[in-house]
C-alpha cells in the first residue's frame, strides 16, 4: 500500500524510545520495520484503542473518545525532529489546500520529549506554538503529549509517526516518516480513508 523509505527519508527518522508500551514487542516490531526500510504497518485486525488523551493549545485535555465517529490521521512530531522538518511543511500545505476533508480529522500532536543521540530535547506548549509561528505553519495545531504518555503507550519509536484510526476508534495502520501529503498515491489514500472508514 505504501512505498518503501528512500535512504534519505530513513536517515531523517529520529528514534524516540518507547518506555511504557502497552503491547509488549510492538516497539521492537516497529523498529524492525523502520530498519528494514518499510514505511507502514497494517493491523491484521483493527485494534480497539484505549481512550488516550493529549493537551490542546489552550491546555485543555482532549480525548480520543470525544473524537469518535469520524476517521482520523494522528501525527506525532517534535520541533527538533529531522524528519518532521520535511513532513510539517508538506502537512501544513495539505491542510491549507485539501478540499472535501474535515481538517479536524487530521490531528497533530507534538511529543514533549525527543531523545536524539545522547541528549534529550524537551518542549512545552509555548515552545510548540513559537516553533509553528516562526515557520508560519498556521494550519498545524499546537497539541502536546505530556510526558510522551500517548506516544509511548502506542509503542511508537520514532517521529514523525502517523496513526490511522477508523470512525470506531480502532487503529488500522501506522505510518512512519515524512509523508507526501498532497501527492499521489497518498493524497487519494488519505481522502478515501478519511471519507469512508
Amino acid at each position: 500500500m505504501f512505498r518503501k523509505f528512500s535512504a534519505f527519508a530513513l536517515a531523517m527518522l529520529v528514534a524516540t524510545p518507547a518506555i511504557a508500551c502497552n503491547r509488549p514487542g510492538m516497539d521492537s516490531l516497529y523498529r524492525d520495520i523502520i530498519a528494514g526500510g518499510e514505511r507502514s504497518w497494517h493491523e491484521p485486525v483493527p485494534l480497539d484503542l484505549p481512550n488516550f488523551s493529549w493537551k490542546d493549545a489552550d491546555g485543555k485535555t482532549v480525548s480520543l473518545q470525544e473524537r469518535r465517529g469520524k476517521a482520523q490521521i494522528i501525527t506525532f512530531w517534535h520541533p527538533q525532529c529531522a524528519g518532521c522538518k520535511i513532513d510539517l511543511p508538506r502537512l501544513d500545505a495539505y491542510l491549507g489546500e485539501a478540499s472535501g476533508i474535515d481538517p479536524d480529522q487530521l490531528v497533530q500532536i507534538s511529543v514533549e520529549r525527543l531523545e536524539e543521540g545522547l541528549r534529550g530535547v524537551e518542549v512545552g506548549t509555548a515552545e510548540v506554538k513559537d516553533f509553528l509561528a516562526r515557520r508560519s505553519y498556521d494550519k498545524i495545531t499546537a497539541n502536546l503529549d505530556p510526558d510522551n504518555a500517548t506516544f509511548n503507550s502506542m509503542c511508537l519509536v520514532a517521529t514523525p509517526s502517523h496513526l490511522m484510526i477508523d470512525s470506531e476508534g480502532r487503529l488500522t495502520d501506522v505510518l512512519f516518516g515524512p509523508l507526501r501529503w498532497s501527492e499521489p498515491p497518498f493524497v487519494d489514500i488519505a481522502r478515501n480513508y478519511l471519507t469512508n472508514y
